[in-house]
């Protein structure tokens, strides 16, 4: 065994210093347990960020909104016959309680009366035509809906045009029937309510409803 140096301290005692050797394997030991710990937290990190890490998501690209046109309404008139005008909705509802139950009608508020119309034709001669027909009083007038325009999409427009045509075939041949296109996936909300307005099973009722529901579309684009 290789002594270690010795040296003497003042008082004479003798202090030994540890080799070269010791000092290096102290010095190792020391280290070693620092650079585990170290290479543990690495490992340890790198795992915690692997399972943590969430793989890039593209984000998600909205549908294009589609494309709309412009539909253009030209101004036109028919005349319908007027069963009565009432100052109230219960009275006219009243009156029509009394009325034959296959006469189609339709109620149209207008200002402050209730108007009730029970059938409408293209001429004038047509329509008093039409009056005849009927039993008791029927007044004849002429009604004009203005030209509008509205920004639908390409199916909304097609079956509005689709309608519009019914609509005036209809009042170019009051005897035949009216027959409106499907629109169960309109997109445009006046035309919506539009189509609620006529889903009548009743031909003639529907036709006099489609009236009805054309003047309210040109005046809400107007407003």
């Amino acid at each position: 065994m290789k002594q270690e140096p010795a040296s003497k301290n003042k008082d004479g005692t003798i202090i030994q210093f540890p080799s070269f050797e010791n000092r290096k394997k102290t010095k190792g030991l020391i280290l070693f347990p620092v650079l585990s710990g170290i290479l543990c937290a690495a490992v340890f990190g790198l795992i915690l960020n692997i399972l943590l890490e969430t793989p890039d998501q593209q984000p998600l690209l909205a549908e294009p909104p589609e494309e709309t046109s412009l539909f253009e309404s030209e101004a036109f008139s028919f005349w319908v016959l007027q069963a009565g005008a009432f100052s109230s909705e219960e009275a006219a509802k009243s009156f029509i309680s009394g009325m034959t139950a296959e006469v189609p009608h339709v109620l149209i508020k207008q200002d402050d009366m209730v108007l009730l119309w029970i059938g409408a034709a293209g001429t004038e001669d047509m329509a008093k035509s039409l009056a005849a027909r009927q039993s008791g009083d029927v007044y004849v007038k002429q009604v004009s809906v203005n030209s509008f325009q509205l920004d639908v999409t390409e199916p909304d427009k097609e079956w509005l045009t689709a309608t519009m045509s019914a609509i005036n075939q209809k009042l170019a041949a009051p005897d035949t029937k009216f027959m409106h296109a499907p629109g169960d996936k309109l997109e445009n909300n006046s035309l919506q309510n539009f189509h609620q307005s006529i889903k009548s099973d009743e031909s003639e009722t529907a036709f006099l409803q489609s009236l009805s529901a054309i003047l309210q579309l040109e005046g809400e684009v107007q407003d």
